[in-house]
């Protein structure tokens, strides 16, 4: 890192905007078109963000489809895009029966489906992925709906979970690069250090407690902390079932949709993991 200064050439200043094998620039655009229109979802009408919800998991769905089948492992898209269209708007309307709902469309159509169109060929193979990936995005995704429907605090228990997830990423980043020596998960990712760890845990708490009270009453310090903290863990748990997934599959992202940051369930991982746990704190709390 260290050694004499010398002017950069074109070449070296054009890498420089490319950070981890991605566009930084790009990527920095994209995230911020995409939190315009998820913020401005979720506080406008619960309608509108359940709408928002079930295309992230049809397309993340559609994605990992593309990417597991070259592979020998494809889904049952059909049967999945039924089940995230039953869960997402099943749980607006019914809460958790909707929720059961998806979850029964899952798997009697997994069943059906291979009987009608895979023959009885590698059932357990293709029928097992499915209903894997269905429960992972679609089920996981579906507490989302339940959140933002939380009388009084509903958008901004969903923005304090997703923001939890997000700041101990950046954070878990941030002390993992500058303080990490000794490896969380190395056979799963190996960049990923105990260090990150504490530190992405103790910057989301920490906005948890500091931010949440300024923003809402009900939101105490220790509630506001609380809730941020067990996010941010179970968001680390997120990312490394994601990272398993895909170093056991060969490949390094689960899709291309987003320029500069990957695949749709590449972004969401860890606040898929994050969305349950936040609310059954919120329900327990709030």
């Amino acid at each position: 890192m260290a050694g004499d200064a010398q002017a950069p050439d074109a070449g070296e200043s054009s890498s420089r905007a490319v950070v981890g094998g991605r566009n930084l620039p790009v990527a920095i655009a994209v995230g911020v078109v995409l939190a315009g229109l998820f913020l401005a979802a979720l506080f406008w009408h619960p309608i509108a963000f359940t709408a928002v919800v079930a295309v992230v998991i049809i397309m993340a769905f559609v994605e990992s489809h593309r990417v597991l089948a070259p592979v020998g492992f494809p889904l049952q898209v059909s049967v999945l895009l039924l089940t995230a269209l039953t869960i997402t708007f099943g749980t607006y309307l019914l809460g958790h029966l909707g929720q059961l709902a998806g979850v029964l469309v899952l798997l009697v159509g997994a069943v059906l489906w291979q009987l009608i169109e895979g023959e009885g060929r590698r059932a357990v193979q293709t029928m097992s992925t499915t209903v894997f990936f269905g429960l992972w995005v679609g089920f996981l995704g579906s507490f989302a709906i339940l959140l933002v429907q939380r009388p009084g605090v509903g958008p901004l228990a969903v923005l304090a979970v997703i923001g939890a997830a997000i700041l101990s990423d950046i954070g878990g980043y941030a002390f993992g690069v500058t303080l990490g020596k000794h490896k969380l998960a190395p056979r799963v990712s190996p960049n990923k250090t105990w260090e990150g760890l504490l530190g992405g845990l103790v910057v989301a708490i920490a906005a948890g407690a500091i931010v949440l009270p300024l923003l809402d009453e009900r939101f105490t310090p220790l509630i506001g902390g609380m809730i941020a903290g067990l996010a941010a863990v179970a968001s680390v748990i997120g990312d490394l079932a994601e990272s398993m997934v895909k170093r056991d599959l060969g490949v390094k992202d689960l899709g291309d949709v987003l320029p500069g940051h990957g695949g749709v369930l590449d972004r969401v991982d860890g606040i898929l993991f994050a969305l349950p746990v936040g609310y059954v704190a919120a329900v327990l709390v709030l």
